[in-house]
Formats: C-alpha cells, structure tokens, sequence
C-alpha cells in the first residue's frame, strides 16, 4: 500500500487524502476478521495472543495522540 500511496501522492497529488480514507475504510474490516480469527485461536489455544495484539495497538495510539500533540503545539 506504501507504494500505491507515494504514486497517487506523486501523479495525483490533489487525491491522497481520498485515496488515504478508501485505504482506512478497506483496511477496517480486513482487522476485525483478523481479529476474530486471532480470539477464536487463543480460545481453543488457550494462548494470550489476542490480549497482547490489542495492548500493542493500545500503546501505539497513546504514541500517535503524543505525537500528534507535541506537534500540534510547535514544540518540535
């Protein structure tokens, strides 16, 4: 998907931001099937998979809201 985006960005620059919201709106459904299938793996499994794949996500949004705010504020 990297690669698509840098060609819209490059060819179709006044498109990305669409092009970024149809990948968002794709990606959504494919993460919850996956997501299912991972819960219904730790449940027969009886592993933490599931459980440790949410935290990961978890801390990578506290990351991106930081991120986002510290660069919001110009102190960067």
């Amino acid at each position: 998907m990297g690669v698509i985006l840098q060609a819209v960005s490059w060819f179709y620059p006044d498109y990305t931001r669409y092009y970024l919201y149809i990948s968002i709106i794709v990606i959504i459904p494919f993460a919850i099937v996956t997501f299912i299938k991972q819960k219904e793996k730790d449940r027969i499994e009886g592993t933490k998979e599931f459980q440790a794949s949410i935290y990961r996500m978890l801390f990578m949004a506290v990351v991106l809201g930081v991120m986002y705010f510290v660069t919001y504020q110009n102190h960067i």
